[in-house]
């Protein structure tokens, strides 16, 4: 198959990693029961349904179910405890099932080579005759255009298909060839038929399926499919050229998205390494994927979540991907990345996160590693704010306090209506986050996480922003941690700027709201800001109805109100710290206080919203901070 060299070289070094160091002991304590259950109970049902995993969440608090493998109509919500009974959840239930199969696929082959059990093989081996024997007779119920042709839906068929090849590449030589022409023409070349031909996909699907068409190409020694994933309208290349930004960030506007665009791909260059297949515009767009994330990652290692994706993302998300992309290539922001995964707490020197399979196979040890690596020095966090003027953003920095500002639009996929959406982060935490969003089948979703309510940003005449319009870094000062962001008709006739200049204990924070042309109405301006912690406030709140009674305010808990003229300060207090946002008064102005959800209906967060009424204003706040002295 012409291989020029091996996924894994050693494994006897794999297994003195396991003796000599407790994170890969403890990497194979947690993975082997599992797929070695897997191994024993593996049986799958031509006739089950393969559906959606967005709907495998509670219908009542929007927590996600639990996966139990032996009860595929038994749904437990990890939220509130009830049980789910849908035809749905049946049906993400088989695509879990199935997506979950093409992993154990892959942990069984690291298994074997390092134990050399043959129930692993004998598992690999039932796995594979079974889509080879009922290829073309699943039956899937998804949402129109994204169905797939056994796991449910497209994306689903790309990332499993990767796992099981990621999974035979380490196992092919136990396998006859018999066997191989099997697997090839009854199942994976058909597979990368429909993967090629399925067109007008997310972007980032679609990178997905083109990567698992090309790998099925490299591993069995068809290398048409390689270009035909590559070229064309639809292919790499073109997607890559359209969608990733001069500074190295997927066009989706999301750090989920982002990397979850670059893993299907990653493996992709990881076998066309193996095989001897240059793809370098694959190459280079993959290696500045990986290092724009260090430069926008807060200091604790968490990213900003902007748009659609997943809550509290950070380094340890993507531990895997850098052990992948490090593998390929070794570079500093890769392993400034990896240290974060794997750093240690200085409270009981215990590692907060021991890494997966992947760690096991590639990882090394931190002690002493250099970080500086001459020209790549660059890609390394400077403490230093910054702007991308492509996707726009901004990360504003000033001794330990940091501020995330999204500015503007690139593509309404994807999109949450927060236009000018800042995220504050003081210390060591996220104080005031984007809560993103969790399953995309819920109202929580639709109702809540995906509107401007939910954000720390304004709202007009009541209504979610909507437009995208593309954003303006109208003044950009680095030493002075200070930006002018603008952006026109954000509503109909109606212009939004924010100013922003960040000390190390404070945010000053200015947000004009502006009608132009010939606009003269009256319109009801609500700025809002979110934060964690319990809330403490001298003004005289009283308990009030919800300010609207649609586009989310319908959902505003423990609503209360104040009128007031003159200057007035909240305080969010958290174990450790404060902040205290203090706004200069206007006539007219009434603050509302109330609970707002983050990603799910069983944690809350308190939240102001300040409304005022008139064709502009111009709302003037000071978020203050203060540390404890003895944290």
């Amino acid at each position: 198959m012409n291989v020029t060299m091996r996924l894994v070289e050693d494994w006897q070094a794999v297994r003195e990693k396991i003796k000599s160091h407790s994170w890969a002991e403890q990497i194979v304590n947690q993975i082997k029961p599992q797929t070695d259950w897997w191994a024993a109970h593996y049986e799958d049902d031509p006739a089950r349904v393969a559906g959606w995993g967005h709907h495998y969440f509670c219908d009542k608090c929007f927590a996600s179910l639990i996966f139990d493998p032996e009860k595929p109509n038994e749904h437990r919500c990890s939220g509130c405890g009830q049980l789910r009974e849908a035809q749905e959840a049946d049906d993400a239930w088989c695509y879990i099932y199935r997506s979950t199969v093409g992993s154990q696929v892959f942990h069984a082959a690291v298994l074997y080579n390092i134990y050399e059990d043959p129930a692993y093989l004998a598992f690999i081996r039932k796995v594979l005759a079974f889509y080879c024997d009922h290829y073309g007779t699943f039956q899937v119920r998804t949402p129109p255009g994204q169905e797939g042709m056994f796991s449910g839906t497209d994306l689903t068929d790309a990332v499993t298909v990767i796992a099981m090849l990621k999974g035979l590449e380490l196992v092919k030589e136990e396998l006859t060839g018999e066997e191989l022409e099997t697997y090839k023409h009854r199942f994976f070349l058909p597979e990368a038929a429909f993967l090629i031909e399925k067109v007008g996909c997310t972007p980032n699907i679609i990178c997905w399926m083109k990567a698992a068409a090309g790998m099925i190409g490299l591993f069995f020694n068809e290398r048409i499919w390689c270009e035909r994933a590559a070229e064309g309208e639809y292919g790499i290349k073109k997607k890559l050229s359209d969608g990733l930004l001069p500074e190295g960030f997927w066009y989706e506007a999301s750090f989920h998205y982002h990397f979850y665009c670059a893993d299907g791909l990653t493996y992709y260059l990881a076998f066309c390494k193996l095989y001897g297949y240059d793809f370098p515009e694959m190459e280079d767009a993959l290696l500045r994927m990986y290092r724009y994330p260090v430069r926008y990652a807060f200091p604790n290692g968490e990213f900003p979540n902007p748009n659609d994706g997943w809550p509290l993302l950070s380094f340890d998300n993507y531990a895997h991907q850098y052990e992948w992309i490090r593998q390929i290539q070794d570079e500093a922001p890769f392993r400034y990345a990896l240290a974060h995964c794997y750093r240690t707490s200085a409270a009981d020197g215990k590692t907060a996160n021991i890494g997966g399979i992947d760690r096991l196979l590639f990882g090394r040890e931190w002690g002493g590693v250099k970080l500086a690596e001459g020209h790549l020095d660059r890609y390394l966090p400077d403490g230093k704010s910054t702007f991308d003027p492509d996707i726009y953003f901004g990360l504003l920095q000033s001794g330990e306090a940091s501020v995330f500002l999204k500015y503007g639009f690139v593509l309404r996929g994807h999109s949450h209506a927060d236009i000018m959406n800042i995220e504050i982060f003081l210390q060591d935490e996220v104080i005031s986050r984007d809560i993103s969003n969790s399953g995309y089948g819920s109202d929580l979703f639709r109702e809540w996480q995906r509107k401007t309510v939910a954000h720390n940003s304004v709202m007009v005449d009541k209504q979610t922003q909507p437009n995208r319009p593309t954003g303006q870094m109208v003044a950009f000062d680095q030493e002075q941690n200070s930006c002018f962001a603008s952006a026109k008709d954000v509503y109909p006739g109606i212009d939004f700027a924010r100013r922003l200049q960040l000390f190390p204990d404070r945010l000053e924070d200015e947000f004009e709201v502006q009608a132009s042309g010939d606009d003269q109405d009256e319109h009801v301006i609500d700025w809002l800001f979110h934060c964690s912690g319990e809330v403490e406030s001298k003004l005289a709140f009283a308990k009030s109805a919800q300010p609207g009674d649609a586009d989310g305010y319908q959902l505003m808990l423990d609503v209360s109100r104040c009128d007031t003229d003159e200057d007035w300060e909240v305080s969010w207090r958290l174990p450790d710290k404060t902040l205290t946002l203090h706004m200069a008064g206007s006539p007219g102005t009434s603050v509302y206080l109330f609970r707002g959800y983050e990603h799910r209906l069983d944690r809350t967060r308190w939240g102001v919203l300040v409304r005022r009424t008139g064709r502009s204003t111009s709302f003037n706040a000071v978020h203050r901070f203060a540390v404890s002295q003895n944290h």
